[in-house]
């Protein structure tokens, strides 16, 4: 940043309610304070202070800094709630008017002192303004419709978490000119447009700095540059093009290639942004909704994101942010969506979205309420600011309008012509197509074009489907929804593993109905169940037991029944989504990781590990992938997916039992799939679903792989027809060897019969695959990798286990 100072020296101060309206006022009460070293919402600062437990809502709070006199500057707020005033010394320069638009501010020449006074937001809601059209379900205080501010904290549904009040991004004080409004348009031919503007404090009027914009390559080499006198307070276009340019590609169907945009004024270093070239449409005929990248459909999947830290947004853990972010490429994921509510994430995130291949979809900043016309201008701000910020990184691709916005009406019986909202219909799309290429949608979820009237129905739009999870129906009802594109579905509270129970609870016995444990399951505010009741209704479907009767007695094995009936539902729907005869261009599940610990409807838990549904999606989600699938009276199907820009030559390999192997060499072209009927592949009627149960099953389980031409596995797949009806005697047993390069471990896996959700478990380690199936005396292979930098050449210890066998031994150490 040119001339950039962050400010980091603060002192906190809590008040009641109007007691000090001015620093002069604040002072003379004499109130005790905290030194804070970084700005942080006030809920990240209370744990070990005097006012922890408090409620943040009911006070005023005073965040201070103390500046070395100067001349006239600038002071930027990335990120800073409201109600708030911004006072210089004792005048105030400011009012804040939304969380999530920037804020700079002018300071004249001498300043000591920079004061923020955050009014008590109980207090604010007091004043009467006028009621919306409808109510949402989401909080019981309706006037935050008309403050713009996150609902974590203020929505029970998020968790027990302290709401958001203060500064919640960094603070910038700027001396000299500085960057601002910089929005940058690419074309895939390779022109590049940067339209910026300077500003700065009333003394740096008149100057004009040299800006000078350049594009390098994944090598660090220039490849484009433009320059301009620009003047302090006026705005100025650069155009370059970079010859040939090299797409960049969601994960899986090419390289996700980046250029850098670096942005010099006057010699130093002012902006450096990712930069990539790619087309984005959508195809929204015949009711769909599916996204085309470079002219190619993608098929979305992943999760809606939720916050790293939702108590203090801004923390500085980039270490933790890659590893999350991470783990979501890894798997396979092509899509995470900012939700609506929430609070958009820091700068990093979207940097590391574009390197990984994810596309983003980010939603406004509201949800479920009646937007008042009188704010739409400001809600337009900050979609506004979000896309200039954001200009040029390939990722964001789908802009909505906010979370449920459409929804929430319909569902309260609210007429079409009654639910009309401007902001959605005609300034919100104006804005978007202005500022950027990505696809706006209305809202999340939305109808059909061009109407987008019916938020409900999922054969048409966008979805938020929870048919399986939440409204309880059979998990085979993801064949009859039709689903077309879901940006929610599939919300379950979802266990960690026991481990991280017993060291955030104490013991697995708090499960099902501790106070602790409870605060961590989701329930929406006006429902009488939450979202463990579900879990425990797939625990029936899936295994036919009492999970009720089990936890009483046994509560591990409770707890693994939950997480494979949830994995065994995932899998399920997204077999058959990602087949091109269900129509369906996309599903994220709800959501990516917990806010607060327990059993939350995150694919992560709040520390940011893995739950065991996550090792599933991998094998559904990969690029390359082989899927096995019981198609009732029509056999066993088989469906080869490449996602990837090159051909694939493989064979396509079925285990019947282990004694009958049928191989079939398939050619896939890329971005491309195929499927086949085990009649197809065995040359015969043999009935390897048991759908017709003529007589005996022909076989009590299928292997099916995909092996490149080289032998490099590429994907397997495994469908128990005949599981047994209770744990039985397995023989299950594992074999560890080092990998031939030295760094990783392998086990493979065996039993003698046929098993369902097969578990592997080693502390500190993680597994290329798990919770799979095994045909009877067939092994497979599982890469074991170390979780931490330290490798010790000592085998891990894994334990094996499947909800089918009654024993569980561990992996037995090289010979």
């Amino acid at each position: 940043m040119v001339d950039a100072e962050e400010l980091t020296a603060w002192r906190l101060v809590r008040t009641s309610p109007g007691a000090a309206t001015t620093p002069a006022e604040l002072s003379a009460l004499g109130l005790p304070g905290l030194e804070v070293v970084t700005p942080s919402p006030v809920g990240a600062l209370l744990e070990d202070s005097p006012w922890a437990g408090c409620d943040v809502d009911a006070y005023d709070w005073w965040q201070s800094a103390t500046l070395t006199p100067g001349s006239a500057a600038l002071v930027r707020f990335d990120g800073i709630t409201c109600p708030a005033t911004i006072f210089a010394d004792q005048v105030a320069v400011a009012e804040v008017e939304s969380m999530f638009l920037p804020m700079t501010v002018t300071i004249p020449a001498g300043t000591e002192h920079i004061h923020v006074r955050f009014d008590s937001v109980t207090r604010w809601l007091r004043t009467r303004r006028g009621r919306g059209r409808w109510r949402s379900t989401l909080v019981a205080a309706q006037g935050l419709r008309w403050l713009r501010t996150s609902l974590i904290g203020r929505s029970p549904v998020y968790g027990d978490l302290p709401p958001i009040v203060g500064i919640w991004q960094p603070v910038h004080l700027h001396r000299g000119p500085v960057l601002d409004d910089v929005s940058v348009t690419t074309k895939v031919d390779g022109r590049v447009a940067v339209n910026l503007r300077l500003v700065g404090a009333d003394d740096t009027r008149g100057t004009v700095p040299v800006v000078r914009a350049r594009i390098v390559d994944d090598t660090g080499i220039e490849v484009a540059a433009a320059s301009s006198a620009v003047g302090v307070g006026t705005t100025a276009e650069l155009r370059m093009s970079v010859r040939n340019p090299v797409r960049w590609w969601p994960a899986g169907y090419g390289p996700a290639y980046l250029y850098r945009l670096i942005i010099d004024v006057d010699g130093r270093r002012a902006a450096d942004r990712p930069l990539g070239f790619r087309d984005v449409t959508v195809d929204r005929s015949d009711g769909g909704f599916t996204l085309c990248v470079n002219g190619v459909e993608v098929f979305c999947r992943g999760a809606t994101w939720a916050p790293l830290n939702a108590v203090r947004p801004s923390a500085d853990d980039p270490e933790s942010l890659t590893r999350v972010v991470g783990e979501f490429a890894a798997a396979g994921a092509t899509m995470l969506r900012l939700v609506g509510g929430l609070v958009p994430e820091q700068p990093e995130f979207y940097d590391l979205c574009a390197q990984a291949g994810i596309l983003i979809w980010h939603d406004a900043m509201q949800a479920t309420f009646d937007p008042p016309e009188e704010i739409s201008r400001t809600i337009c701000a900050e979609v506004g600011a979000l896309v200039d910020r954001l200009s040029g990184n390939p990722a964001l691709t789908v802009l909505s309008g906010g979370s449920e916005t459409q929804q929430q009406p319909q569902m309260l019986g609210v007429d079409a012509a009654s639910r009309r909202m401007p902001i959605l219909d005609e300034l919100l799309p104006a804005m978007v197509a202005d500022h950027s290429d990505a696809v706006f949608v209305q809202s999340s979820p939305t109808g059909a074009a061009p109407s987008a009237d019916d938020a409900i129905d999922p054969a048409s739009g966008v979805a938020h489907w929870f048919g399986v999870g939440g409204y309880l129906r059979p998990i085979e009802d993801v064949y009859r929804a039709r689903v077309r594109f879901a940006a929610e579905s599939l919300a379950f509270a979802i266990p960690p593993d026991d481990a991280t129970i017993e060291r955030d609870f104490g013991s697995l016995t708090v499960v099902g109905h501790h106070p602790w444990w409870k605060a961590g399951v989701p329930r929406d505010r006006t429902a009488s169940w939450d979202f463990e009741d579900v879990r425990d209704h797939y625990v029936r479907a899936v295994f036919d037991v009492d999970p009720l009767a089990i936890r009483r007695v046994d509560p591990a094995r409770y707890l693994q029944l939950g997480r494979v009936a949830i994995s065994a539902a995932m899998e399920c729907c997204y077999r058959y989504w990602r087949r091109a005869d269900s129509r369906c261009a996309g599903a994220l599940v709800l959501s990516g990781k917990d806010m607060v610990p327990g059993a939350g409807w995150g694919l992560l838990g709040a520390d940011g590990s893995p739950k065991l549904p996550l090792s599933v999606l991998r094998r559904v989600w990969a690029p390359v992938a082989v899927l096995l699938s019981d198609d009732g009276l029509s056999g066993l199907r088989v469906d080869v997916y490449n996602d990837g820009p090159t051909p694939l030559d493989a064979d396509l390999t079925l285990h019947v039992g282990q004694h009958e192997t049928h191989v079939e060499p398939v050619a896939l072209a890329p971005h491309s799939a195929l499927h086949r009927s085990d009649q197809q592949l065995t040359g015969t009627f043999t009935d390897l679903s048991h759908a017709y149960r003529f007589g005996p099953a022909v076989t009590d389980a299928v292997e099916v792989r995909l092996t490149a031409t080289d032998g490099t596995p590429l994907g397997r797949d495994v469908l128990v027809v005949t599981p047994p009806r209770s744990p039985v005697r397995s023989g299950l047993h594992g074999r560890i060897r080092p990998d031939a390069a030295g760094a990783d471990w392998i086990v493979t896996v065996c039993a003698p019969v046929s098993l369902r959700y097969v578990c592997l478990d080693a502390p500190g380690y993680s597994m290329s695959d798990n919770c799979f199936g095994l045909v009877g005396g067939i092994g497979h292979d599982v890469r074991v990798t170390a979780t931490s930098t330290d490798r010790s050449r000592r085998p891990p210890r894994i334990r094996i286990s499947s909800v089918d066998a009654l024993d569980s031994p561990f992996a037995e150490g090289p010979l």
